[in-house]
């Protein structure tokens, strides 16, 4: 049966939220154009060459912060959303945790090193070192930041970020000019710049909390059982979103790769709107919102988003022109083949942080699988032989099957499908507060 229908209200929290979004939209803006900034100063600085051997310690930094996160980026800010009480002990555990996996995932770097050269080939035993040294202070800055989402804080969530990354973009390039920084300064600068923003974080924490020096046991058994979950259904749903490009390449060709990796580049920016919604829902789940609360967050972005991927389709392929060069200009049509997917993914990815925020029950980890299988099978039936368009179809179709079953179990905990049903006047609401902030 569907809900009733409640009387809608524009109170605080629903005004707060999208004042939130905004805020957090504007920051990852920002520190995406900062990003794109320190990497055309970095590559100029260091030449083709160098910037080959930065760009794999910089991917061997990111990718052992990501595996070394163990779902505590996501375990932090839902304990202290549900229990403010214990934020001091969880930033103690934040710090005992980036300190021992940081020094563990150093020793792994180290391994690797001497294991199998080849793939941090050029990558000498000092840059390496530097490298391995600023991961700790990486570890330390995501779990403290993530602990102020769990509070609410999203001012100093968002203005740490950016602010990391404009004072490292500056020191670049100061010492590219005054120093003649290279590779090794370049790696240790931005190592640096991870420990002053954990330090931020720290200073930030402080005014509202006392800083605990010992780590609590039970809290962190409690924290990474939690944690566990949250990182499976991350590493699955990061298989089913990168693993097609793997296979078109496998079976097609790096020409074929390069088309879709292109499309997919334009998937990843659409998706940065339902990821910032979600992000800052997913808190306020913990803290106790009620479902209505996230179901009416779905219905305005299931209007909204989809006017936007529609938006898109127009202007993509002058866009990859324009860009990328007329030789890429085949991604447009893997791109269409794409939009359904990517509506659906940015859709699913609302309800998946509504079911982070209340728990990560079971099912909603086993629904990746299902669509991780479905994935890798349809590839492996249809792929071979023909277009990348087979692999962009397939991932539409899967993200599709994806967002039917997260719909089903958000239904059942909402009292029926009708709860998902868009409200216009919801959608006027939304828009008009957006414009009016």
């Amino acid at each position: 049966m569907d809900q009733v229908t409640p009387v809608p209200v524009e109170g605080p929290q629903q005004a707060r939220l999208r004042t939130d979004v905004f805020l957090t939209f504007a920051g990852k803006g920002a520190t995406l154009v900062l990003g794109l900034a320190t990497a055309v100063v970095v590559a100029r600085r260091l030449g083709p060459s160098g910037q080959g051997t930065f760009a794999v310690a910089y991917s061997l930094t990111l990718l052992l912060v990501q595996l070394g996160g163990v779902g505590m980026t996501t375990a932090n800010p839902y304990f202290a959303a549900r229990s403010p009480a214990q934020i001091p002990k969880i930033i103690a555990n934040a710090f005992w945790l980036a300190a021992v996996l940081g020094l563990a995932l150093g020793g792994a770097g180290i391994l690797l090193k001497l294991a199998a050269p080849g793939v941090v080939e050029g990558l000498g035993w000092t840059p390496l070192l530097v490298t391995l040294a600023g991961v700790p202070g990486g570890l330390a800055a995501l779990f403290l930041q993530s602990v102020l989402l769990g509070e609410g804080r999203m001012v100093a969530y968002n203005a740490v970020e950016v602010g990391q990354a404009a004072v490292a973009l500056a020191a670049l390039a100061a010492g590219f000019v005054l120093a003649d920084l290279r590779l090794t300064g370049t790696l240790a600068i931005l190592g640096l710049g991870r420990y002053a923003a954990a330090a931020a974080y720290v200073v930030l924490l402080s005014r509202r909390s006392r800083i605990s020096g010992r780590p609590d046991g039970a809290l962190v058994r409690s924290m990474l059982s939690y944690g566990f979950r949250v990182y499976v259904a991350i590493l699955v749903s990061f298989l089913v979103i990168r693993l097609d490009l793997l296979l078109v390449n496998a079976y097609l060709g790096r020409t074929e790769a390069g088309l879709y990796s292109i499309a997919a580049t334009l998937a990843d920016g659409m998706f940065v709107l339902p990821m910032v919604i979600g992000l800052n829902l997913f808190p306020r789940v913990a803290r106790g919102d009620p479902t209505e609360a996230s179901a009416e967050v779905f219905r305005s972005v299931a209007v909204l988003y989809g006017l936007f991927c529609l938006a898109s389709a127009p202007i993509a392929g002058v866009g990859i022109r324009a860009f990328f060069g007329d030789e890429f200009s085949s991604a447009t049509s893997l791109y269409y083949w794409l939009l359904p997917g990517i509506y659906s993914l940015g859709l699913l990815t609302i309800l998946s942080q509504h079911f982070a925020g209340r728990g990560f029950p079971p099912r909603a980890v086993a629904i990746w699988f299902v669509g991780l299988g479905l994935n890798v099978a349809l590839n492996l039936a249809f792929l071979p032989g023909r277009g990348a368009w087979v692999a962009a179809l397939t991932s539409s179709v899967s993200y599709t099957v994806l967002l039917v079953l997260h719909m089903w179990l958000f239904a059942r905990e909402a009292g029926g499908y009708g709860a998902m049903r868009p409200r216009l006047g919801e959608v006027v609401r939304f828009v008009r507060v957006a414009v009016s902030r």
